[in-house]
């Protein structure tokens, strides 16, 4: 059975944290005594931590302390959406983190093929770094709405195995079918089979995530055995009425499980704020949903006051439906499969769904 252990911490205090990390493994059967151990973070983008945007320098800090208690050989790393590791765990804090600790990097720029077979139709990904090289990888996501998939917390959180820009053709086989990427991801997630899920909820994101939202004060970490469970258990403490593709997808395919949660006194959220993005998954033939998904759901538009002509959106638009003219960036809605990576990824948060 999977076990969930969830509490409060309302600041990224390190001995705070220490102390709620080390009480909270001990509920878990792992063995952390000499361990080489990957901490995979939410490493979205360069942004500082005052914007919500990745897993809290902090929170990194003071779990690898715990680690490195233990005598682990720790290694952080992730892959951005555009950056280099190197370059974004400098702009969020984190390398300063590896740096004072010595901590390891992993930088995810290798090529490594990993077969799948799984509930996708796909029999095989390549990943940027090599989940077995590790004797246990933790993952540590951000609670943040994501304006594609609702949610992105510990089974979107694995994704970041998929090295780089890569990610964007995956979103391109995928297309607009949300259950089809949902599938994908929970794939994803099973091949990297990471030990332990623990959750960043101290300081979130509503709203437009995951890069552009409302930063929220939740206080909320969370650890589990199984990030789907997870994934599950923070649909209902946010009080989202209806399951998101990822726990819709392991609802119909019988791998949500029942989970022990070991509840250290949770804080209570109100109005969580969901992207307003349009559900067109509806039970329809595939060719008339395909085209009520392209007439209804929101299309990206650019603010051009805030534009700076940086190339970012067009460099990550798999479906190459961005140009950057005189006038600045222009869509071909006809090749736009919706996925909002061009939203995700603005530096600046000009594109907006």
């Amino acid at each position: 059975m999977a076990r969930i252990v969830a509490g409060r911490c309302d600041t990224y205090d390190r001995p705070q944290l220490r102390e709620f990390f080390c009480r909270s493994l001990s509920d878990f059967n792992l063995s952390f005594e000499g361990r080489r151990v990957l901490l995979k973070p939410n490493l979205l983008s360069g942004k500082s931590p005052g914007r919500a945007v990745n897993t809290h320098p902090l929170f990194v800090q003071a779990l690898a302390e715990v680690l490195l208690d233990n005598k682990c050989k720790v290694f952080v790393g992730d892959s951005p959406g555009y950056e280099s590791t190197e370059k974004a765990l400098e702009k969020s804090g984190i390398m300063e983190v590896v740096k004072k600790l010595k901590l390891g990097i992993a930088n995810f720029n290798k090529r490594i093929p990993k077969a799948n077979s799984g509930i996708s139709p796909y029999r095989e990904f390549v990943f940027g770094e090599d989940p077995l090289d590790y004797d246990l990888v933790v993952n540590l996501p951000k609670l943040k709405s994501h304006i594609l998939m609702g949610l992105t917390a510990g089974v979107k959180n694995t994704f970041g195995f998929i090295p780089h820009l890569d990610k964007a053709k995956w979103h391109l086989r995928c297309g607009a079918d949300k259950k089809l990427f949902a599938s994908l991801l929970i794939d994803i997630h099973s091949v990297v089979k990471p030990a332990l899920t623990i959750l960043d909820g101290i300081v979130a994101m509503d709203g437009a995530g995951p890069s552009h939202g409302r930063v929220r004060d939740l206080g909320l970490v969370a650890l589990s055995d199984d990030a789907v469970a997870l994934d599950y258990f923070l649909e209902r403490f946010l009080s989202i009425p209806h399951p998101l593709p990822i726990s819709s997808v392991a609802l119909e395919r019988g791998l949500l499980t029942d989970a022990t949660v070991i509840n250290s006194g949770t804080p209570e959220v109100q109005d969580f704020l969901m992207p307003t993005i349009v559900d067109t998954d509806w039970n329809l033939p595939s060719f008339v949903s395909q085209t009520a998904r392209t007439v209804f759901t929101r299309k990206p538009k650019c603010d051009g006051r805030k534009c700076t002509a940086c190339r970012t959106c067009v460099s990550v638009c798999a479906a190459q439906a961005l140009t950057l003219g005189d006038k600045g960036v222009a869509f071909d809605y006809r090749k736009c499969i919706r996925c909002y990576c061009c939203a995700e990824m603005c530096p600046v948060g000009a594109i907006r769904a």
